[in-house]
């Protein structure tokens, strides 16, 4: 009962405020993207400005702690708030052949820190098919992670381009197929007893980003109702312009997806010379842009756990423990780049041949994590389990908690 007295005595408070100003307020200058520094479409001629802002946010607040709304303000695009509850690390979980257990000896020893795992065990045919892939025993797996709270999201790629016929694009394009695949993707996780999916379509065209986002829209449709978590994976940005990552329509799919993470890795690769495979300063850039569209709540900043080894013998992608044995082996020292944060060596291989070697560690993955705090996101994934830096699980129980 005290409680709504005090509810009651704020109403009364808040009433009069409003009696007080109300009738003496002028037309102002401010709009709520001059006090934010943010564009909300507002009219700024529409008078009554900074009175109907602090109005509205005291009512506002008096109104969620009344009733509850269940979401911070962090919820919509672009508007500050503070998530509750901590950040999570997800762990792409992958099984390259049958016998690999790198990803599950990884999830073992750090189960502790792993909220969500998200195995690689599935890849959407051109013909909506669902093909299973990864190691035998998925059930174990589940049971595992299931007993230790931890949720199993099922990541499904698509099938890659062979010859003149895009798969994901057929896929995507035909409403029939986008049920066919919806309907084997439901299937798949009933029977494995999964929390949901995680949608990995790569490398899908331009033209077809109205087609993603009507595919995750009836995915969503299908799911969620059903008590299940739809999440996707997309290419980082800085604008529209790029193609590879012109089909991720942001602000659409933040409509259709509990989670989104953003693959802020392979700044450079197997299709460029040597550099840092996160640089800081790309992924921020990355970060800042997603946040325009993407709900805080929603989004997961990618983290990697692995490098890349240059030299005129070609790219070769490198995990993290591979790494430090090149290094220990030609007696070649780490050194660091503080423009990026990312460490790197430079060798030279029994044929007399230059590798440059660029990868992630502890150290630079810290400085991810870092973002992660300061805009206040979800969490991070990284890609993933068994790759990377076994200190990284310090610094993750350092940065998010225990």
């Amino acid at each position: 009962m005290f409680k709504y007295r005090q509810y009651i005595a704020m109403i009364t408070l808040v009433v009069m405020f409003a009696a007080v100003l109300a009738p003496a307020a002028p037309a102002q200058a401010f709009s709520l993207s001059d006090l934010t520094g943010q564009t909300t479409g507002s009219d700024k001629s529409s008078g009554n400005g900074i009175f109907n802002i602090l109005l509205g946010l005291l009512l506002g607040n008096l109104f969620n702690n009344m009733f509850g709304s269940g979401q911070s303000t962090g919820d919509k695009p672009g508007l500050p708030g503070t998530l509750t509850g901590g950040k999570e690390m997800m762990g792409f979980y992958a099984e390259w052949w049958p016998t690999d257990t790198s990803s599950y000896t990884s999830l073992a020893k750090n189960i502790d820190k792993i909220r969500t795992i998200i195995p690689y065990w599935g890849t959407i045919e051109e013909n909506g098919a669902l093909t299973d892939r990864g190691g035998k025993d998925h059930a174990s797996v589940v049971k595992y992670a299931h007993a230790n709270n931890t949720k199993v999201l099922l990541l499904v790629n698509n099938a890659k381009q062979t010859g003149a016929t895009v798969p994901v694009h057929t896929v995507l394009a035909s409403p029939a197929l986008r049920k066919t695949a919806i309907n084997n993707l439901e299937a798949y996780i009933k029977k494995f007893n999964l929390d949901g999916v995680n949608i990995d379509f790569e490398m899908v065209p331009a033209g077809d980003r109205d087609n993603l986002t009507a595919f995750m829209k009836e995915l969503y449709g299908r799911l969620k109702p059903q008590g299940y978590i739809v999440s996707i994976d997309v290419f980082p940005k800085t604008d529209e312009n790029n193609d590879v990552s012109a089909a991720y329509d942001y602000g659409q799919l933040a409509l259709y997806a509990d989670r989104i993470a953003v693959m802020t890795y392979d700044n450079h690769g197997v299709w460029s010379g040597p550099g840092p495979i996160a640089d800081i300063n790309w992924v921020e850039n990355s970060l800042k842009y997603a946040l325009r569209f993407i709900p805080k709540h929603k989004l997961y900043l990618g983290v990697a756990g692995y490098g890349y080894d240059w030299s005129s013998k070609g790219v070769e992608s490198r995990e993290y423990a591979p790494i430090m044995d090149l290094a220990d082996k030609h007696g070649a020292a780490v050194k660091w780049d503080e423009a990026s944060k990312s460490p790197f060596f430079n060798y030279t291989d029994s044929d007399g041949v230059s590798h440059t070697v660029w990868f992630e560690n502890a150290r630079s993955a810290a400085y991810k994590l870092d973002l992660v705090k300061k805009y206040d996101i979800a969490g991070a994934a990284l890609w993933k389990l068994g790759e990377e830096d076994p200190a990284l699980w310090r610094t993750v129980k350092e940065k998010f908690g225990p």
